[in-house]
Parts: C-alpha cells; sequence; structure tokens
C-alpha cells in the first residue's frame, strides 16, 4: 500500500543513523513528513538528536522557547484514513522528558467530513507526563470509522520543557487491545430519571445518548448537556435548558442566564492549565485544572483538589480530592473531551458550575450483587464456616 511505504521511509528517515552528528535546532532538518504546529507563533520548536536515544540513533525532540506557560506546541504528521477505515490503529513511540512544567504525552486524531468533530481522539493528558523521566514506551489506540478522513498522530507538550520521541510505530491491532480514545461513548444514567419510548433525544441527534466528556455527574456531548436541569443545542447554536434559559458561545466566550444568574465566562485551554473566569451572578469565577491539581472559585465558595494519580478510575480521566487523613472529603472526576487541549467552551463550562463550588463526597455505588439463595444450606454459610453454634 502507498501509505506502507510512506511510512516506511519516515521512520527510516526518523531512525537511520547519524554518526558523530549534533543535536540540529531548525524544523528543516526534521524527518519528512513531520512538522511543528503550536498555540502561538516561536514558542516551541523541534529538531533531530544523536545522544541519550531510547531507540535506535536518533530521536526527535520538542522544546519550549519562551518561558511563558500558557501554550502548547506538537511535533506531528497527517496522513489520509483510507488504508485504517473500519480497523483499529495503535500509535506508539517511546518517550523520555526533562523539565516539563505543564505535561507532555503522545496524541492521535481520528477526522471525519466535519474537522471540528472529530471521531476520536487521545491526547495521554488523563496520564500525562510531568518533569523529568527517563525512556518509557507509551501508546495510543483509537478505532478508525468507515467515514474517517485523516489521521493525525504525534507528541505534543504544554508548558515549558522539553520531551524527546522515538521507536514511532503504527500497528493494527485486534478488540482484545482496549482504545484510549477521550470520546469513546459510555454507558449513560438518565439525569431526569427514567423516558417513556416515545421520548425521543431533545436535539434531534442520532448521537444524543453518547457523552463525549464529563465533569463529574454532568456528562455533555455535541447537543445535551445532562446536568439536573439539561440544556440541548439549537440548530442556531444557542443552548436551551427546560426551563427557556439560553446561553450563547463567542470564541473562547460564553455568556447568556444559568441558574436564574447572568453569565460572563471566558475559557482558555492548550497551556498548561485549563482555566475558566469571569462573573456568574454578582460573583467572580476562577476554575484552574491541571495534571496536578483543580482550583474553582466563585466568590466565598472554594474548592482545592489535588490529582490522585494512583486512583482506578476510567483511563479518560482524571481524578481530582482532597482527603483529611485517610478520608476522602471532597471529590471530582474529569473525563474524556473535558481534558482536550480544545474542549468545547459552553460545555465544559455548564458541566463545571453544574457541579458547584461546595465539597462533593464521593459516590458511594450499591453492594455488588449476590447470586440468589437456592438452598437452606446457602443461609447457614456462616454458621458452617464459624462451626456449630
Amino acid at each position: 500500500m502507498d501509505f506502507r511505504k510512506r511510512l516506511a521511509a519516515l521512520l527510516l528517515a526518523l531512525a537511520s543513523t547519524g554518526a558523530g552528528a549534533q543535536p540540529l535546532d531548525s524544523a528543516q532538518k526534521l524527518p519528512m513528513g513531520w512538522y511543528v504546529t503550536e498555540s502561538a507563533p516561536k514558542r516551541y520548536e523541534a529538531g533531530v538528536d544523536t545522544a541519550d536515544t531510547c531507540e535506535g540513533t536518533r530521536s526527535a525532540y520538542l522544546r519550549s522557547l519562551s518561558p511563558d506557560e500558557n501554550g502548547y506546541g506538537t511535533f506531528m504528521q497527517a496522513f489520509g484514513a483510507q488504508d485504517f477505515r473500519g480497523k483499529r490503529l495503535r500509535f506508539s513511540a517511546s518517550l523520555r522528558i526533562k523539565d516539563v512544567e505543564g505535561w507532555a504525552g503522545l496524541w492521535m486524531r481520528v477526522e471525519g467530513p466535519d474537522p471540528k468533530q472529530p471521531l476520536a481522539f487521545d491526547n495521554m493528558q488523563s496520564r500525562a507526563l510531568v518533569g523529568t523521566a527517563g525512556c518509557k514506551r507509551y501508546e495510543v489506540v483509537l478505532d478508525v470509522p468507515k467515514e474517517a478522513t485523516t489521521i493525525m498522530a504525534g507528541l505534543i507538550m504544554s508548558g515549558t520543557g522539553r520531551a524527546w520521541l522515538d521507536g514511532v510505530r503504527f500497528d493494527v491491532v485486534d478488540a482484545s487491545v482496549p482504545v484510549t480514545d477521550l470520546l469513546a461513548s459510555r454507558p449513560v444514567v438518565a439525569a431526569n430519571g427514567p423516558a417513556g419510548l416515545e421520548d425521543g433525544p431533545a436535539s434531534g441527534s442520532k448521537n444524543d445518548t453518547l457523552p463525549l466528556g464529563r465533569v463529574g455527574d454532568v456528562w455533555f456531548n455535541q447537543g445535551r448537556i445532562a446536568a439536573d436541569k439539561p440544556y440541548t443545542r439549537n440548530k442556531d447554536g444557542v443552548w436551551v435548558s427546560i426551563l427557556g434559559e439560553e446561553v450563547y458561545e463567542h470564541g473562547i466566550a460564553v455568556t447568556g442566564t444559568l441558574g436564574q444568574r447572568a453569565l460572563d465566562l471566558k475559557l482558555r485551554a492548550g497551556g498548561r492549565y485549563t482555566r475558566i473566569e469571569g462573573t456568574w451572578g454578582k460573583e467572580t469565577v476562577d476554575i484552574q485544572m491541571s495534571p496536578e491539581k483543580l482550583s474553582m472559585r466563585w466568590g466565598k465558595l472554594t474548592r482545592e483538589l489535588a490529582r490522585d494519580s494512583s486512583a482506578q478510575v476510567n483511563g479518560t480521566c482524571n481524578r481530582y480530592q482532597r482527603t483529611e487523613g485517610a478520608r476522602v472529603v471532597d471529590q471530582l472526576d474529569v473525563c474524556g473531551a473535558a481534558l482536550g487541549t480544545r474542549p468545547p467552551s459552553a460545555q465544559l463550562v455548564m458541566s463545571f458550575l453544574a457541579n458547584g463550588f461546595s465539597p462533593t463526597l464521593p459516590t458511594r455505588g450499591l453492594a455488588a450483587p449476590q447470586p440468589p439463595v437456592r438452598s437452606r444450606e446457602a443461609l447457614d454459610t456462616e454458621r458452617t464456616a464459624n462451626g456449630p453454634q
């Protein structure tokens, strides 16, 4: 296949020998097919390094040129999806990082007819690399739908620091390899109780019940925000609640009315922090989220939570919590598209506000169901285990 030939040439360029060569600082010396994109000009650069590689004799690096932590850069490639439609694709590479203030990781994005609505995406932000770390192999795995047109993949770094990539591989894998898709659909719990069979999706979208992201118990997608008082998106782009309140998007600005309070907020993402700031009602809002912590302030109400990287939580989620001793006193999971470098503005803003600014105790699930009791012997299990009473 043409793509496999191009890919083989590209990987050969990245892995080819360069005896005695010094690190190169020019993006023009990058392996064929790779290039740099960034949130602002001249913030990042990429080059080829022959020292301290993880695999092979050459690695590519991405480094920040500015001390400004508000930004991100990617070392990436883009190629047609035709050879992978209907398949599961794994992009893997060896990474190492140094002094990363922000986060770094692999990323892959599958696009369809509308580039503004990716079909699949993962940037490792839920398992981000921070600080300084040695060589280790990482991967992202996505399903490529039949309507896919383009696949993009590479190394992303937010904030400052330096990251190296080598040993790049693209493999078609079977269903035994789980996807890491931040946009993958998940089971949905109705926000307003059971619905009748005649009830159709409010937004008219066939994907109305497939979540793209979640903050706490509030999930969202392109047409619905499933809070206590759900919002749906009209054809004109206006978000309308079941109470008739309206919310508008103007680029990064989100305005309108939420919970009978005037809303005037801005969302900035892609740097070290995802930040929401402005006013809600008469009080000031300031929400800052990074891979290490989450801070939420509204007037005098404050939530300060630290990332629990050891938590047993869905691989597309970051768990933030506050503890007192061994007791968890506040907890919030942020999942899926809410962790992206370009999260949907209105959905993310309203999902955070719907969770509130007071501590929320972890959800306590019901006890695991047990097999039905079928005989008196089953009822006597404890007695027989402990001997005659």
